[in-house]
């Protein structure tokens, strides 16, 4: 039987009818990083991608970034069966990489010539903008304790158990951290306030994972659970213990189709708040200030489109060339083996892993010192070459391959994008598919139009940029490469959506006008060259206002409308 990760009581009843409508029960993944007090280990970012097996059960991967000692963290995650053997298992970070650069939002700003300067020409610049074994002998907890241990082992560098909890405990989340803390989980005793909402739940268990002993930070690598349901979810209320501020969120949602944030907020950013000129220098606080606006639950998305545009991004052509290579090679020595394995994976997960695993050190050599001088031993190395490829395959090679196989299961890759701090984790996001919304690219494109004339070479003339939205914002010669500081009070969001698993939505705010007008305003201050003389005025379209009328107005203008938009943010409608 698959673990199936349940949401809690409120959510549950919250989301009762819509979910009866069209999906069995959601499923959790991802869930609490609980840490030491004294030492506290900062949750920084999670990645997460999700895929729908098409057979009724989900698989996820699942990793979480942080700051912090390795040995004081533990990994919690409420479930409703005991995992199976094979629903476990570890991913590489290098996966994530890849289709985290491969769905990197990217604003690129072309520029063309109007008219006729001293000299004329056409650039392009794109620039991205970021936005995831043996069974081992823990302590059994005793019969009146009401803890017991269902299931245990080790996955990775991982130590794993699945506590089992009397259903007659008054506080079984109280009694689950009692035992965690007594078998060396770093656990504070304020996330029994937080377990206790999934812990009540009939016949539920608490899966809890932490490093085995003596690995490092380099050995947390992300985790695989396949687990029954249709549903994703991240149980995000657990996270809020160790959360950093305006911590991101990333998830990738394979399906048969787009996928929408079910129960938090759709964003649509407003491009004029975006730094076209260096985009990745301010997007992320654009999706901070965007999600704030929607009360801290709302989710942005970055790319939805066929999952066969990925296909060998992230096992690539060249990657099985080399795998090939290497493992079908005739070696001399350890050290011609070495070397080359050391070259094409030493920065891969699981490569160190796979070389202690295989390779026996000469006596009084620690692993440490052979890591740190691979080639250093006078005394001959004991190895397998055949034993040590097994281990490369095992440990670095098929976590890789796999997640490039879980993208192209199903035929629709949708990326979410969020931050959210520990005050705005009360609700667990819920992931529908809508098969009625469109495709949406993650390139996005601006045309900066130099306005020549008679008596003006290219690089004194004004300019303008239309967004893809709408719009047009004004520059002088002066201005290129500095985005406007006024930009900054227009609001973060284009348009607030709630979506469904159907339709294109209910539009909960629409700003588009307002960013209209104040771009309007904005351009309305900014001098515009006319005629052979250069002559300049303050018009938008030319004509019309002085330097002080106009600046005059701009300031009133500002201020009006710092007032007017500094609405409170905004609980998310569900």
């Amino acid at each position: 039987m698959r673990s199936q990760f349940i949401v809690s009581s409120a959510l549950a009843s919250a989301l009762l009818t819509g979910l009866m409508s069209f999906e069995p029960s959601a499923a959790h993944a991802c869930g609490g990083f609980f840490c030491s007090q004294t030492q506290p280990v900062n949750q920084a970012a999670e990645r997460i991608i999700f895929a729908n097996n098409g057979d009724g059960t989900v698989t996820a991967v699942i990793q979480i970034m942080y700051e912090g000692p390795a040995e004081s963290f533990s990994w919690l995650l409420p479930i409703s069966t005991v995992p199976a053997e094979g629903d476990l298992a570890v991913a590489s970070d290098i996966a994530f990489q890849r289709l985290q650069q491969a769905t990197n939002p990217q604003y690129s700003l072309i520029t063309r010539v109007e008219g006729r300067c001293g000299s004329d020409g056409e650039r392009a610049v794109t620039v991205s903008a970021d936005s995831s074994g043996a069974t081992a002998t823990p302590s059994f907890g005793r019969p009146d304790d009401g803890v017991s241990v269902a299931a245990s082992g080790v996955v990775g560098n991982f130590d794993w158990v699945t506590l089992a909890l009397d259903p007659q405990l008054p506080e079984p989340a109280d009694a689950a951290v009692g035992w965690l803390t007594a078998n060396g989980y770093d656990v504070p005793p304020s996330s029994a306030g937080l377990l206790g909402p999934y812990l009540n739940e009939q016949g539920m268990y608490l899966l809890a994972l932490k490093l085995t002993k003596g690995s490092s930070v380099g050995s947390i690598r992300p985790i695989v659970l396949t687990y029954d349901g249709q549903l994703p979810s991240i149980p995000i209320k657990l996270t809020a213990v160790a959360a950093n501020d305006d911590m991101g969120v990333m998830a990738w949602v394979s399906g048969p189709s787009r996928a929408v944030p079910f129960n938090y907020l759709g964003l649509e950013l407003n491009e004029a708040r975006i730094n076209w000129f260096n985009p990745a220098s301010n997007y992320a606080e654009v999706v901070t200030a965007a999600a704030d606006d929607a009360g801290g639950q709302g989710f942005v998305t970055e790319f939805a489109g066929a999952s066969q545009t990925l296909n060998n991004i992230i096992w690539t052509p060249s990657d099985e060339a080399d795998w090939q290579a290497f493992s079908a090679r005739v070696y001399s020595n350890f050290r011609q083996i070495f070397d080359t394995s050391l070259s094409l994976y030493g920065d891969w997960d699981g490569f160190w892993d796979a070389v202690e695993a295989s390779v026996t050190l000469p006596a009084g050599v620690s692993f440490e010192d052979f890591r740190l001088c691979p080639n250093c031993q006078g005394t001959p190395l004991q190895f397998s070459p055949s034993a040590y490829i097994a281990a490369l395959k095992a440990d670095v090679i098929d976590p890789v391959q796999a997640v490039q196989a879980l993208i192209g299961r199903q035929p629709y890759l949708t990326r979410l994008y969020s931050t959210l701090s520990a005050g705005d984790m009360t609700v667990d996001p819920v992931f529908a598919v809508n098969p009625d919304l469109p495709d949406l690219s993650n390139v996005h494109t601006a045309e900066r139009i130099i306005e020549c004339h008679d008596g003006v070479e290219e690089f004194e003339a004004t300019w303008r940029i239309e967004l893809p939205q709408g719009g047009v914002l004004r520059g002088t010669a002066d201005d290129v490469g500095i985005w406007p500081t006024a930009m900054a009070s227009q609001p973060p969001n284009f348009r607030v959506l709630e979506l469904s698993a159907s339709g294109p939505g209910a539009v909960v705010d629409d700003f588009s006008d307002n960013i209209e007008s104040g771009l309007d305003d904005y351009n309305a201050t900014v001098p515009r060259a006319e005629g052979s003389g250069g002559f300049c005025n303050l018009g938008p379209r030319g004509g019309g206002a002085t330097p002080t009328s106009a600046l005059a107005a701009l300031f009133a203008l500002l201020f009006s409308r710092r007032l007017s938009q500094r609405r409170p943010p905004r609980a998310a409608r569900r």
